[in-house]
């Protein structure tokens, strides 16, 4: 499940030993680690990494760990905060910054594994609802789990595009034939094609079991966000991550598109 890790601690030594030991925990994770606090936080903002958890030294110079933790959560509500010290004392405090796991030194993997572990089930329910992952920044892509989710035609793989563009708000089949096909006049044959492909994707969805992230009425259409993880939501929500993550680029497949492209692009300037 946890695959990308921050690993911040002053100490050179105390760092090695904290990287050794999470390779071991979970092997072929991508960790980025740093002896500088404020360095770990650029790599945050400015290089758009997006770890599912931090594990950080508390006692740090400059910048101790329970600031880096306000600010790295301010960039990523999600991330899951683990601290490592030397110093109990701490541990109240860092639970009012909301930290998942308190670990003292020195570290075994043994102890690395049962907060990841315990993390994982805590991921589990929270995205227990968000099945499908969906990437608008470049091309407009759909995943579930792992895998892009296959649609029957490209103009079903449209819709779909259409309809997260639109954030929950419902499309009628007369505005959907206007986005698809914007130089045929709108009829019954028309209407008719597009229920169509309504159904198709619904047949898609649910291959994935994710059907219900479709609202459906007779005369509307709509995507559910709640069940959606969305690049694009993610940065409107201002999630700092999502934000850097754009490179002016949005479901570049889609004419209609462009000018939600410039619109995002000049928020960012």
């Amino acid at each position: 499940m946890h695959r990308r890790f921050l690993a911040v601690d002053d100490e050179k030594l105390a760092l090695e030993d904290l990287v050794n030991s999470l390779k071991k925990a979970r092997p072929g994770c991508e960790i980025r680690a740093f002896s500088d606090p404020i360095k770990a936080l650029e790599e945050i903002r400015e290089n758009a990494f997006c770890p599912e958890a931090a594990f950080l030294d508390i006692e740090m110079r400059g910048r101790n760990g329970l600031e880096l933790a306000s600010e790295l959560k301010k960039a990523i509500p999600s991330l899951e905060i683990i601290f490592v010290t030397a110093y109990s004392q701490y541990a109240l405090k860092a639970y009012s910054v909301h930290a998942r796991g308190y670990l003292l030194k020195p570290v075994t993997v043994m102890a690395i594994q049962n907060e990841l572990e315990h993390i994982g089930e805590l991921t589990l329910d929270a995205q227990a609802g968000k099945s499908l992952r969906v990437q608008c920044f470049g091309n407009f892509e759909v995943f579930h789990g792992e895998k892009p989710l296959r649609f029957p035609r490209s103009k079903c793989k449209e819709l779909f595009a259409y309809l997260v563009h639109r954030n929950g708000a419902s499309c009628s089949v007369k505005e959907i034939s206007a986005i698809l096909f914007e130089d045929r006049p709108y009829d019954r044959c028309l209407k008719n094609q597009i229920e169509i492909f309504k159904s198709d994707l619904l047949k898609a969805l649910r291959s994935a079991d994710c059907a219900d992230v479709i609202v459906n009425s007779h005369n509307s259409v709509a995507v559910d966000p709640q069940k959606i993880d969305c690049d694009y939501y993610r940065f409107l929500s201002g999630e700092t991550a999502a934000v850097n993550s754009y490179a002016g680029e949005y479901m570049t497949q889609y004419s209609w598109a462009e000018m939600t492209c410039a619109a995002l692009s000049e928020k960012i300037r």
